[in-house]
């Protein structure tokens, strides 16, 4: 009887097989996500609600961006929290509610906007989101569009000319004093390319994650993912080791390469082992944990970040050793310790 329930469960996994048996990260291929807009015929200054929309497999969390407040064309109010609900056939879909404003008429397309999916193995992929079209009529109606004469020049009491002349002059003075602001911010503004060294961006980073208050709203496999990617980016960038695409014995095997203090690899270690204990183990840590191993992750990169040297130390070691010049100008190199 055994043998003849073995014949018949032969082809049914014979058949499976061709099929295709689920694999680990197919269903991420699955997610989509789109931006819609609700109600019709606005006009400039009115509401836009914007609606981020994501159905997702079950098992995968949903990273929403923080729009700027000037996004292109585009005026950000403000963006709900996100809410998810589950599915019949076991996905979710997870939404955003985002506030905007034009304050021109015509049509208006919604910029680039890319949204993170999280995986439990901790795989991050993006998502990109089609833009959504919104057209905002004018205020003016068909008998606006009329030439009507101009009206004549209304006299002004003599005795009331004084005020006018200095109500002119403080027009004058406002619109003088917000040109040379102007000017002066946009001399000001930095340029288009980042000059952020390494350990500067990977700071900027961890406070980005904090801001995200991701395990106040339960989500500490995500958190935990972006803050261990973050810090395993910072040790690639500054020390040339691939950590990225490496489990946390073969980064162990790298530190061995690399002219680390020991002390800052111990530290390494025991931040990558608790990092894969909540991403892999499915242990749920507690805020305060959270909290800690953000800490960690800012003492690593503290103690790790290579030298800083700038156009003074270099004048100076100039006074010392004949050889050595410079410009006055302030700029920056690493040196690693």
């Amino acid at each position: 009887m055994i043998m003849k329930r073995q014949l018949l469960l032969l082809p049914l996994l014979l058949l499976l097989a061709l099929l295709g048996w689920p694999r680990p990260g197919a269903a991420q291929t699955l997610a989509t996500a789109t931006l819609t807009a609700t109600g019709q015929d606005w006009t400039v200054g009115d509401p836009l609600p914007l609606t981020l929309t994501v159905n997702h497999p079950a098992g995968t969390q949903v990273i929403f961006p923080q729009l700027p407040g000037e996004w292109g064309d585009f005026t950000v109010v403000s963006q709900s929290p996100a809410t998810s609900v589950t599915n019949a056939d076991g996905s979710k879909t997870t939404s955003q509610q985002i506030d905007a404003r034009l304050f021109a008429p015509g049509q208006f397309s919604t910029p680039t906007l890319t949204v993170t999916l999280a995986d439990n193995a901790g795989q991050l992929s993006d998502i990109t989101v089609s833009p959504a079209v919104i057209t905002i009529n004018s205020v003016l109606t068909e008998d606006d569009r009329e030439l009507r004469d101009i009206k004549p020049q209304a006299e002004l009491p003599v005795s009331n000319l004084a005020l006018w002349i200095t109500a002119l002059l403080l027009a004058v003075a406002a619109g003088s004093g917000g040109w040379l602001w102007q000017r002066q911010r946009a001399r000001l503004a930095p340029a288009g390319v980042d000059n952020r060294l390494p350990h500067e961006v990977a700071l900027a980073e961890l406070a980005r994650i904090e801001s995200l208050e991701l395990p106040q709203q339960g989500q500490f496999k995500t958190h935990y993912t972006l803050v261990s990617g973050c810090v395993r980016r910072y040790l690639e960038q500054t020390y040339g080791v691939p950590m990225l695409e490496r489990t946390t014995g073969e980064v162990r095997a790298s530190l061995r390469q690399i002219a680390m203090h020991p002390d800052t690899a111990r530290q390494l270690a025991a931040f990558l082992d608790e990092s894969d204990l909540v991403k892999f183990a499915n242990f749920t840590p507690g805020i305060t944990d959270a909290a800690q191993l953000l800490a960690l992750a800012r003492a690593l990169v503290e103690s790790s970040r290579p030298l800083v040297i700038t156009a003074d130390d270099v004048a100076a070691a100039g006074q010392r050793q004949p050889g050595f010049s410079a410009n006055g100008t302030q700029q920056k190199a690493e040196a690693r310790a």
